[in-house]
């Protein structure tokens, strides 16, 4: 097993975790390590104490995950691997998917440093859960930090803690727990106050009501998060350009919706997801493709203009037409134009007026990805506990009734008044029908 840079010290404690519905129907093999970082000052009970918290944090927060053990040598280094109490510092920021703190402690004395952890002078380590980044653990990690989020929420987690922070107070008595975070350094400082908060303006997501005020599932579920954090809510919008640009150099800028990118790990921090998007191929009696290099490279392919599916049609090889508009490419395709636009089934269902064609007559002819769109926070010089500040309540505006019956209204409007396909799963937008 390949050891990452900067994990100087690993206990091979590997156990299967096998995934049940709630990973896309799958049965995965997820294994965990637990890492000790830890300094010197740390007995072997607190260590040991440690594990067993951590552990029976992720199986409580995780009710359909079933462990298992599982001997070293059949451990395939491909699986996605869970790793406990993983020191998050400049080397391995953007070699794992962050999933949440555990514990927050003095470094220095070869225990790296938490970039931006309570402030520019505090010199704190902070460990955590976490999942090695590899094209397969995504999901896992995604669903993962959305529990771990949620269970934080609850009473049971807070007796948890509770229970090992007092415990730990007899060999660090400044133990306190902050954020969902058991700091032995004392209380952590998360100064959320000057948070700059910029939508990105998406039909029925976030837009502009008739007096100016933002509307949408996006928008509400934002609103409610700052609300939840006792903050002011005031909520700017901007074009992409502006808000990438002000991402970049600012450090507190809170964005939505946002797709999430590899290239965009290194400027911002991810919080909760929004939506989803599935992208592909659709045309009018056109067979279905399993795989997108099957698709026939003579297909006249329909995008948008400046889109970046028109640069990927152009790799692929096909003869590509751009549009204006998603109405005008449907009428291309009506009119034989192209033989498939390259979009989403959202883009077809605002692109199709349901009163001049048959809208449910374009079908998907090959898959192409999916996107997600998030709430997100701007990395530049942010402190790592505003973003854990954030994700804590964004989980508990998920899990709210409030929120839900939002959802619930919107998905009804969308349907009743737009007739777009779409369905939800656990509190996120999935623009395509379920199967």
């Amino acid at each position: 097993m390949e050891i990452r840079k900067g994990i100087s010290s690993v206990v091979f404690v590997v156990v299967c975790l096998c995934a049940l519905v709630s990973f896309a129907g799958r049965a995965q093999a997820l294994s965990y390590t637990y890492v000790h970082n830890f300094p010197s000052t740390f007995s072997q009970a607190d260590t040991d104490a440690i594990d067993l918290y951590s552990l029976a944090l992720l199986k409580a927060a995780s009710s359909n995950i079933r462990l298992e053990a599982k001997p070293l040598f059949k451990y395939e280094p491909r699986e996605p691997q869970v790793l406990f109490n993983l020191i998050r510092d400049d080397e391995n920021e953007q070699d794992y998917y962050w999933v949440s703190p555990l514990l927050a402690f003095e470094c220095g004395g070869g225990i790296p440093c938490t970039p931006n952890a309570g402030g520019k002078s505090a010199s704190i380590a902070v460990s955590y859960i976490a999942v090695d980044k590899t094209k397969m653990s995504f999901e896992y990690a995604e669903r993962l930090t959305e529990l771990v989020g949620q269970y934080k929420n609850t009473s049971y987690f807070s007796t948890q803690a509770q229970e090992m922070k007092h415990a730990l107070k007899t060999s660090f008595s400044l133990a306190e727990l902050t954020l969902g975070i058991i700091s032995l350094t004392g209380r952590l400082n998360a100064d959320a106050d000057d948070l700059w908060i910029i939508a990105d303006i998406v039909p029925l997501f976030s837009e502009r009501g008739e007096r100016g005020e933002l509307k949408g599932i996006a928008a509400d579920m934002v609103k409610d998060v700052l609300d939840k954090m006792a903050l002011p809510q005031e909520i700017l919008s901007a074009p992409w350009e502006r808000i990438a640009k002000e991402s970049m150099s600012k450090s507190n800028v809170l964005v939505f919706s946002i797709i999430r990118t590899d290239e965009r790990d290194e400027v911002f921090h991810w919080i909760t997801p929004v939506s989803r998007n599935m992208h592909g191929l659709y045309g009018i009696n056109k067979p279905y493709f399993d795989s997108f290099d099957n698709v026939p490279r003579t297909f006249r392919v329909g995008t948008l203009l400046e889109d970046y599916r028109y640069d990927v049609a152009i790799s692929k090889g096909f003869k590509v037409k751009a549009y204006d508009s998603w109405q005008a490419l449907v009428d291309a395709l009506i009119n034989n134009e192209i033989d498939t636009i390259f979009g989403s089934q959202g883009a077809i269902d605002f692109g199709c007026n349901p009163k001049q064609f048959k809208c449910e007559t374009i079908t998907l002819s090959s898959k192409y990805d999916i996107s997600t769109a998030y709430l997100a926070l701007s990395k530049k010089d942010t402190c790592v506990l505003v973003l854990e500040k954030l994700k804590l309540a964004a989980a508990g505006v998920k899990m709210s009734d409030k929120f839900n019956e939002q959802l619930s209204s919107w998905s009804d409007m969308v349907s009743q008044e737009y007739g777009i396909a779409h369905h939800t799963e656990h509190g996120v937008v999935h623009l395509w029908n379920p199967n």
